[in-house]
């Protein structure tokens, strides 16, 4: 070898010597001292952020560890549930799936409905509410950790999500995900993640700048992406999904309970047709395909009398008064039932889901949705001259179960003048409906003693109506 040869040899070895030294370095330094959780952070701390991380088959899933979340305790287990560690089952367990109203947003762990039945009932309530999920995702937790649990009975909440108009779709995101675990740069880090080395660089170049990621939950036509007029879950792929969860349990012979998740609208109302309409339907269509109880949040709500702003921390999450009312509708549901004393059954349901057609789909960008928006029809009312606490409700003829279109108090010096006026907001004419008046003659709030008329079916198509009640 000519000697100018051997110096490039020898530093070439001294490099390798010294790269060793250095990742067998990092290896054990690395393992003497792991990277932290994420909610270690200090600036995630003090945050209003839910703490995430990636998972191909669910998306996202909860961070482990303890956090401060809007001034509330937070604590996440080793599964990734907001939920204490639990051991093997000693007596009835219920499993409550849903997004950030189930997971409790807003609130300290002791204040979510599902610690208050806990407390209240004899049996386990394990919160599996994940902040963003859908029913695709609620159904692959269920599967991948919950049924580890033994569920007896599921609580499924599934909604807001599902409904929400979003860039992506949950069914298509979930399936590139898929496909990407089996590229080979998946599989390189799967290989690579046995290193810690390996996991303290991941965690320093890629975990944690984006480990506070929150995600947030739009509800209202349009959302807040232009790109898409699209649900992130299509109605008919949501109907799917509630009767597998039915078909799940029905098979372990356990039970399901749907629960209708309330909000800030169910108490003063601003649209007439809301676009989580359809998806509530379903959600009752679904109840009844599996002899499952159904729980009715927005009726509970306005039945306590109690305020917006005493019920609701923005527009969707409730605060821990309304998480009481919650834990209420779910306990008077399930004593009805005589649970836990006594098994619930699911039923599988037989045959496709058919919901219909989503009127809303396509639509939810704002500029599409220019064209579909409601227009105002005013209802002249006649009322009978009583000077009592009224409400005029208007409902669809042809759905008797779905939402009302329009709902609102008639003031007492309204209803002694004996005339009125509501204003219906449509988004499609003309249509048929059905108005009813509620005279509240107690008055204590909604109750069997109340006076109720309904006239109809009328035929809304613009301008004004008048409608006699008396």
């Amino acid at each position: 070898m000519a000697p100018a040869t051997r110096p490039r040899w020898r530093r070439l070895l001294v490099g390798v010597a010294v790269a060793s030294a250095l990742l067998a370095a990092g290896e054990v330094g690395f393992r003497l001292v792991p990277p932290p959780a994420v909610g270690d952070v200090p600036a995630a701390q003090a945050g209003d952020d839910t703490l995430m991380n990636g998972n191909p088959w669910l998306l996202w899933e909860l961070v482990p560890g303890d956090h401060v979340e809007r001034g509330g305790h937070v604590h996440v287990n080793a599964a990734g549930f907001r939920d204490r560690d639990r051991g093997p089952k000693t007596r009835p367990r219920a499993l409550a799936l849903g997004d950030s109203s189930v997971y409790g947003f807003g609130n300290d762990d002791d204040e979510v409905f599902t610690a208050r039945l806990e407390a209240r009932l004899d049996a386990d309530f394990v919160n599996g509410g994940v902040p963003g999920y859908s029913s695709f995702q609620a159904l692959n937790l269920l599967q991948g950790r919950g049924l580890a649990l033994d569920p007896d009975v599921l609580l499924v909440a599934t909604l807001w999500s599902d409904n929400n108009f979003d860039s992506f779709r949950d069914r298509d995101l979930l399936a590139d995900y898929a496909g990407w675990s089996r590229t080979p740069t998946a599989r390189l880090r799967a290989a690579l993640s046995g290193s810690a080395l390996f996991r303290g660089l991941d965690w320093h170049l890629r975990v944690a700048p984006a480990g506070a990621r929150a995600r947030t939950v739009g509800w209202q036509v349009g959302g807040d992406d232009p790109r898409s007029g699209n649900r992130r879950v299509a109605l008919d792929d949501y109907a799917a999904n509630l009767d597998s969860f039915c078909t799940i349990m029905a098979a372990r012979g356990g039970g399901v309970v749907f629960l209708l998740l309330p909000n800030r609208e169910d108490i003063a109302a601003l649209s007439a047709d809301p676009a989580w309409g359809p998806y509530r339907d379903t959600m009752r269509a679904a109840a009844a395909r599996c002899a499952a109880p159904l729980v009715d949040g927005p009726a509970a709500f306005r039945a306590s009398g109690r305020s917006a702003d005493a019920l609701f921390l923005d527009l969707m999450h409730p605060t821990p008064v309304g998480h009481a009312l919650l834990a209420d509708a779910v306990e008077t549901t399930l004593r009805a039932v005589s649970w836990p004393a006594t098994p619930l059954r699911a039923r599988a349901p037989h045959g496709p889901a058919t919901p219909g057609p989503d009127r809303f789909e396509g639509h939810g960008t704002a500029a599409e949705a220019a064209d579909k928006r409601p227009e105002a029809v005013h209802l002249v009312l006649t009322l009978p001259a009583e000077a009592r606490p009224m409400v005029v409700d208007v409902r669809d003829a042809d759905q008797p179960g779905a939402e009302a279109l329009g709902s609102g108090p008639v003031a007492a010096e309204a209803a002694a003048d004996g005339a009125a006026e509501l204003v219906v907001n449509l988004s499609r004419r003309p249509a048929r409906v059905r108005v009813g008046l509620a005279i509240d003659r107690a008055p204590t709030g909604p109750g069997p003693e109340d006076v109720r008329r309904d006239v109809g079916p009328l035929v809304l198509d613009g301008g004004a109506l008048a409608v006699d009640l008396r």
